[in-house]
């Protein structure tokens, strides 16, 4: 239990604009919700001039992308510190919704 309260401790680090906080959420491989919609975001990976690949973020629902990086953890760290900095009273707000 204890790995699971430091990753949602960082989580809410994150979203108040803790940067330690979103480069270890990427680390680990964590994506934060989208900035836009709270929908679900993952990797993707394409294949451009052979053997390069580039990787992004992408939102499963609205498909708001972290634009196009080298690596995937790259990817994730863009997505996770582009978040808005959220007040306390927000992160409040938005831990209660479902």
């Amino acid at each position: 239990a204890g790995r699971e309260e430091n990753m949602t401790d960082d989580m809410k680090r994150a979203l108040l604009g803790d940067h330690e906080a979103s480069k270890r959420l990427s680390e680990a491989g964590v994506l934060l919700l989208c900035p836009m919609c709270r929908g679900k975001a993952r990797v993707r990976s394409e294949r451009y001039y052979q053997p390069n690949v580039r990787r992004n973020v992408i939102c499963t629902k609205c498909f708001t992308n972290s634009g196009w990086y080298k690596t995937e953890y790259e990817a994730r760290l863009a997505w996770n510190t582009r978040t808005p900095i959220l007040s306390a009273e927000e992160l409040q707000r938005l831990e209660a919704q479902p």
